[in-house]
């Protein structure tokens, strides 16, 4: 996996991102501190986060739309950019700014993630080049991943020692340093006249991503299986699992949140080196890996059978992270790459904060095994509806199925 960092231009590439990711990571917990002390702290800091995925959810399928017709390096430039703008107006504003300034803040962040996640994801599969994708999905994953981990508990050391304003101006050093690592980058420009890319304004680029995909069958299906499991499975155990197992104590909460990212950082360590004919099956395997973490907390199972079982469910998402990403890399020109990851994430995140609220009413209503169980068969139902579907099983490959669904024209 880390071979593919000898890759030209690459390497220089993911060290800037990995820097960003881990000032992300010091950003989610500092800016939490930084609003704690207000009468409304869950008010304001709800309000920011929530402005904030608004605003990455708006801006994606149009910032796919934008890295597919201009350098990728400028576009990620723009987004942190951005970024910087929002983290230092909060600076200046202070802890106590107004409602509505947050929410403001909030929406520029947003955008500005929005318009840096398909342009990063684009840029590295498209300086990859199509031999080495799995082994660049993998990496992106991988890097994700350990960040995840990295980056908050380094927000959290920064903030004891000094404050959680000198976490948010580390956020701003980080945004610095990527926009210096992709100056002069010169990668190919992915709308060149050869990939047929049509200068017909953004919304309609936007849609011709959108068509593309429709005429993947395979891809859609996947894509809405995504967007289904995020919304049964994902949202309701995102509430369920802090509220139960946070009741056992920090520690406990600690254990399975660590378990559940090691074992995904393991798996994309492995997952380039998954070899089959039927990558879509194996992926899909992968997702159900879920299911022992969901039966343990419906049970109410010893903590140590919870992190062992989240463990695996790190580990089986991971795997369909990579070989899923990687597919559609393989099977995707790159003069559309940031429109297909920029749909792939609108669809599986869109629905994600409704339930994500839904599941914390239902909770008064409902008893914790009664959702669980709930999320354990709509995890069940959404692959079983989805892997007989054609291409899906070989996620789009035309040779191991003998037809050219989801071929790249």
């Amino acid at each position: 996996m880390f071979s593919v960092l000898r890759v030209p231009k690459l390497g220089r590439v993911w060290a800037g991102q990995f820097v960003s990711m881990v000032g992300d990571g010091v950003y989610t917990v500092t800016v939490a501190l930084y609003l704690l002390h207000r009468d409304d702290a869950p008010r304001a800091l709800g309000t920011l986060l929530a402005a904030t995925a608004l605003g990455g959810i708006v801006t994606l399928l149009l910032g796919g739309a934008v890295a597919d017709r201009t350098r990728r390096s400028l576009v990620i430039c723009t987004a942190d950019l951005l970024r910087i703008l929002g983290v230092a107006a909060l600076l200046l504003a202070g802890p106590d700014a107004s409602i509505g300034l947050l929410a403001f803040l909030g929406l520029v962040f947003g955008c500005g993630a929005g318009v840096h996640r398909p342009a990063y994801t684009a840029l590295i599969a498209q300086l990859a080049g199509r031999d080495r994708r799995r082994e660049a999905s993998a990496l992106r994953a991988a890097t994700s991943r350990f960040t995840g981990i990295v980056g908050p508990v380094a927000g959290g050391a920064v903030a004891a020692a000094s404050s959680p304003g000198a976490g948010l101006l580390i956020n701003i050093a980080t945004f610095v340093f990527s926009m210096a690592t992709l100056v002069r980058l010169d990668e190919p420009h992915p709308g060149s006249a050869a990939d047929g890319l049509a200068k017909a304004g953004l919304v309609r680029e936007a849609l011709d991503g959108v068509a593309y995909v429709r005429g993947h069958g395979w891809m859609l299906a996947v894509m809405l299986q995504g967007s289904a499991q995020a919304a049964l499975v994902i949202a309701p155990m995102a509430v369920v699992v802090p509220l139960v197992i946070g009741d056992r104590g920090p520690a406990a909460l600690g254990l399975v949140t660590g378990a559940t990212a090691c074992g995904a950082l393991v798996a994309t360590l492995v997952a380039p080196r998954i070899r089959s004919r039927r990558t879509g099956t194996v992926a899909m395997l992968g997702l159900l890996c879920e299911l022992p973490q969901i039966a343990t907390v419906w049970a109410g199972a010893p903590t140590v059978w919870v992190v062992l079982c989240s463990v695996c469910a790190g580990a089986g998402s991971s795997v369909f992270a990579v070989l899923w990403g990687a597919a559609l890399q393989d099977r995707t020109p790159d003069s559309m790459l940031g429109r297909v990851f920029a749909l792939d994430a609108l669809l599986t995140q869109a629905l994600v904060p409704v339930c994500v609220a839904a599941a914390g009413l239902l909770l008064g209503v409902l008893s914790v095994s009664v959702i669980t169980a709930f999320a354990g068969c709509a995890l069940i139902l959404t692959v079983v509806a989805v892997l007989p579907m054609s291409g899906v099983s070989t996620l789009g490959s035309p040779s191991k199925e003998g037809s050219t669904t989801g071929s790249v024209p």
